[in-house]
Formats: C-alpha cells, structure tokens, sequence
C-alpha cells in the first residue's frame, strides 16, 4: 500500500515539475477541470477502476499513466525488498526507482527530463555511495556515462537531448562505472529495437528522433537489480 501511495506522488511530479509547478500546493486537483479531488478519488489504482478511469466531476477521461505509474511502483519497490529486506541497498534502490520512473514518464508524455529531477538525482546518487558502490566509481561513472551521452548528443545533432545526458549522469552515479556500461549496452539494444519495430510499421523514419529517457530508465534498474547475472552471463558466453 505504501509503495501505491508513493507511486500516487510520482504522478504528481511526472504532471507538475514539467509545468514547474508547486508539489506542495495547490492540493490534487483534476488537471481537466480543475475540480478538488477528495480522499476517495485519490485511491491508488482502485479509484481509476471504480470510476470507470473517467473524473467524477467533469467525466473526462483519466490518463492510464495514473494506474500503471502506481502499479510499476509498486511492483519495483516490492521486487527491490525481496532482493534486499529492509536495508541501506534498499533504500538506495527505492530511491533510485523513483528518479528512474519520474524521468521515464515525463520523457514519454514532455519529450523532456527536467533538470529538477536529474540534478537532485545526481547529487543523491553520489552523495549514497558512500554506503554502496564508492564514492570513487559512483564519480567516474557519472561523469562517464554523461560524457559518453554528450558526445552522442553532439554527434546525433539532436538524437540525444540533454536531459538524456543528465539522465545518464544519475544513473552512472547510482550504479558506477560498471553497470554504467552494462546500461549503455542494454538501451541501445532496446532502443534500436523500438526503432525497428516503428520502422516497420511505418510511424517513423531514420530521421525520427526516438524518446531515449524511457529505454535508459528500464535498462538501468535492470542492472540494478539483475547486473551481476549480467556479468557472469556475458563471462560465461564469452569463456
């Protein structure tokens, strides 16, 4: 229930930050009508379901961003406790997952990743490693990750935006150097793959700029919790 109700809070950051608005104030509201919503609009996902995934005031239609943001939620954070318990790594990953999926969303709706998420996310990311990876290899790849991204971005003249670049630095900070490679490799394989997928069936051309935020995202906390698997499969493939 709890990482239900967290999930309920990154909706509210995936729709505000984006439009820089307060997360405090003023309190939920619906975004098409403006009408206050109450305790039992609020529930996390069974108010979507109960009212039909329409707003009880002005019966438009409820984005399906809201229930599938507050199930991935919970399905992450309770996957992330039975990996560690209640601990220091846990915490971490909480963390972790929830700049992955405020990023990832407000990419897919925005075409954007808001400095106020990445920046933040940069800062917990290294300033935890003190508890986890090392604050050494949390530095490298941050600064790595982010360099290699920047390169492309310069490259791809407009394939890869800045916010992928921030993004990149969280993620380098939050799993070092290391899963920062295995990360690299794991969304340009999705990506590419998605491109290829729009190729055919015709929604989109080479020139297409494909929103990259969502395929880090996925790729980064697969390594966060899968990465060593990874590694010692890739070992094994290649002795």
């Amino acid at each position: 229930m709890v990482a239900l109700l967290i999930g309920s809070f990154l909706n509210l950051a995936i729709h505000r930050i984006p439009r820089t608005e307060s997360l405090l104030w003023p309190g939920s509201h619906c975004p098409k009508c403006g009408h206050k919503l109450t305790a039992r609009d609020l529930f996390p996902v069974l108010s979507y379901l109960t009212l039909g995934g329409r707003c009880r005031y002005c019966k438009q239609e409820i984005s399906l961003r809201y229930p599938l943001v507050e199930l991935l939620t919970a399905v992450s954070y309770i996957l992330i406790y039975l990996k560690w318990g209640f601990s220091i790594e846990a915490v971490i990953g909480w963390l972790f997952s929830a700049f992955l999926i405020i990023s990832a969303f407000t990419d897919i709706e925005e075409g954007i990743i808001p400095d106020k998420v990445t920046y933040p996310g940069i800062m917990v990311g290294l300033g935890l490693s003190f508890y986890s990876i090392g604050i050494k290899s949390s530095a490298i790849g941050s600064i790595l990750f982010a360099g290699i991204f920047f390169l492309a971005a310069l490259l791809s003249k407009g394939g890869i935006g800045g916010g992928d670049v921030k993004l990149a630095g969280v993620i380098g900070a939050f799993l070092g150097y290391p899963g920062a490679i295995i990360t690299l490799f794991l969304s340009s394989w999705g990506g590419g793959l998605w491109a290829g997928v729009l190729l055919l069936l015709g929604k989109a051309n080479r020139k297409t700029a494909i929103k990259y935020g969502p395929f880090l995202a996925l790729a980064a906390w697969l390594v966060l919790m899968y990465g060593r698997e990874m590694g010692d499969f890739y070992l094994w493939l290649c002795y």
